[in-house]
């Protein structure tokens, strides 16, 4: 049947329109549907990205460690054949090249060794030796009393300060008010808390001065009886008296790597080559305290690892001091008697450790 007139023909269908917002409500439920979806595998990437990162870490990680510890083996052998460490000249500064380390497959494992006793133990520094210090790294003659009465009197709990009253004004007016705490430095950025060392060690925008990075590099927080005489600095050896001659004669010999005149390995030795002030207290011949680095890197990843450590009671970190180091040195060793099985003969003391992977 055909209808000749199509727009009064009473069989054409009429648009509903209903059936328009059902495909509009599907077609935002398959949207919405979408939305989730891409979110959920953007978090699931996410959470994927940080195990990824969490294992390579772990990984690396583990392969500093065991660079650590084969380069303890490795110094430890070196001090047993040396009688001591005596200073890196005497080959064993890249441990792992010495004993050929081979790490896992995909890593790379490095490992330099520093002495750190070639710097002034700050911890251990009195007036005279800070004196001598600033003195040497071109301190200001007119700033220079008040900086090592100020750091004196922040490090030393018996320390009379002669500026006392002026920087306590400064710390009760400071946006957070705080005390001298007469205890060894932390880290070097405390340095900033302490009104005369802020004035000459950073500039306004809190970054170091050259006169800063000169103190900061020539000292260790860490404490130790004697800056090691063949590794000393010239500034640490000019603050403990030693003739500019003698430093100068010893500077030339180590450029010219002749081991005789510039390792010393007793202080029987340092007595024939110097005389009879060579066994002036601050200094000595043996290695107190090294510092290990271990880099490690497999592909774009690195990470580093800063270990200080020293011979057994040979020096004491700045958190806990040689008194209570030795308490715990005596707890532990009362703990391995009453138990023998547990008894291992480490051949370095750590004394802190920090890591570094880029983040």
């Amino acid at each position: 049947m055909t209808c000749p007139n199509t727009r009064k023909c009473p069989f054409r269908p009429r648009r509903d329109p209903e059936r328009g917002s059902v495909v509009i409500f599907v077609l935002g439920i398959i949207l919405l549907a979408a939305f989730l979806i891409t979110r959920l595998m953007d978090r699931a990437a996410v959470e994927l990205a940080a195990e990824s990162k969490a294992t390579q870490r772990a990984g690396l990680r583990q392969e500093a460690l065991s660079g650590l510890e084969a380069s303890f083996a490795v110094l430890a052998d070196e001090s047993l054949a040396r009688s001591g460490l005596h200073d890196t000249a005497e080959g064993w500064d890249h441990p792992l090249s010495l004993m050929k380390y081979a790490p896992a497959a995909g890593y790379t494992v490095e490992a330099v060794v520093e002495d750190e006793t070639g710097k002034l133990s700050l911890p251990m520094a009195d007036e005279a030796v800070l004196d001598g210090y600033l003195d040497a790294i071109g301190c200001p003659a007119t700033a220079q009393d008040r900086l090592v009465d100020a750091l004196l009197g922040w490090t030393k709990p018996d320390h009379v300060s002669t500026e006392a009253s002026a920087d306590s004004a400064l710390l009760a007016a400071a946006k957070l008010p705080y005390e001298v705490p007469q205890r060894a430095l932390r880290s070097f950025s405390e340095l900033r808390a302490i009104p005369a060392a802020r004035e000459l060690f950073f500039d306004e925008s809190g970054e170091w001065t050259e006169l800063g990075r000169r103190f900061r590099d020539g000292v260790s927080l860490f404490a130790f009886n004697a800056s090691n005489v063949n590794s000393a600095r010239p500034e640490v050896l000019l603050a403990r008296g030693v003739d500019p001659a003698r430093i100068a004669a010893m500077t030339a010999a180590r450029e010219q790597q002749n081991s005789r005149p510039s390792v010393f390995h007793s202080t029987a030795e340092l007595s024939a080559a110097w005389g009879g002030d060579a066994t002036r207290p601050g200094l000595g011949t043996n290695v107190l305290c090294l510092h290990v680095i271990v880099t490690v890197k497999s592909g774009a990843r690195g990470y580093r690892l800063d270990t200080w450590v020293s011979p057994p009671g040979a020096a004491a970190s700045a958190a806990t001091g040689r008194r209570q180091t030795k308490e715990v040195e005596t707890t532990q060793v009362a703990s391995v008697r009453n138990n023998p099985r547990k008894k291992v003969d480490y051949p370095f003391q750590i004394l802190e450790l920090r890591d570094d992977d880029g983040n």
